[in-house]
């Protein structure tokens, strides 16, 4: 945690500051503007999520490395952090939305996720082999853009009658089926008027 005044305005095509202090192999993954009395969650690939206040991380200076949230969560060994969320209250919107690798997706009511438990809880039943890869806030009303690693995609509606409302411990529903050797990679919520970003690891992008 970090304050925003520590990073200046600078004009467009400027070389930036840096942000973190990263160890060797280690990358940023997620980065939002938030109060420190916003709910952070803290969801895991092995299908778990944590809560904290923004207040109780740690604050650092920019250029710092920061503290690594398993000493500040009750992390279970080899657990990793797939997404993070940042929430005013439980009832930002009415549903989460959970994705696995496999392909699997899960809509949930978010108020059935405000617990107290240190330990976390379960956001998702994992089967073997699968593990979380993204969540997202949404409504009935909005999209959900499934995109693999090998560039295939699909869309579909949020609204009840696609896909149901189902109880956190779940595993869910298929959303994408996959070509061999093929993953799913992210999980998006579309809405009218915006446009899909897709960049490579090899540097391509279009819009």
């Amino acid at each position: 945690r970090t304050k925003s005044d520590l990073y200046r305005s600078q004009k467009r095509g400027g070389k930036g500051v840096q942000g973190a202090g990263l160890k060797q192999d280690d990358i940023v993954n997620h980065f939002f503007v938030c109060s420190t009395h916003d709910w952070i969650l803290f969801f895991t690939t092995q299908g778990r999520v944590y809560r904290a206040k923004a207040y109780d991380l740690p604050e650092a200076a920019r250029t710092a490395r920061g503290q690594h949230v398993a000493n500040l969560l009750a992390f279970q060994p080899e657990e990793r952090i797939a997404q993070v969320i940042q929430l005013k209250t439980y009832e930002d919107a009415p549903y989460l939305v959970l994705a696995t690798r496999n392909g699997l997706v899960k809509k949930s009511r978010l108020v059935d996720f405000d617990s107290n438990r240190s330990g976390g809880i379960v956001a998702v039943n994992l089967r073997d082999g699968d593990e979380l890869v993204g969540a997202v806030l949404c409504s009935s009303d909005d999209d959900l853009l499934l995109v693999s690693a090998k560039g295939q995609s699909i869309r579909f509606s949020a609204t009840d009658e696609a896909l149901r409302p189902m109880g956190r411990a779940t595993s869910g529903v298929q959303g994408m089926r996959f070509n061999e050797e093929d993953l799913l990679l992210s999980l998006n919520v579309v809405r009218e008027g915006t446009y899909l970003l897709v960049a490579t690891s090899g540097g391509y992008a279009k819009r």
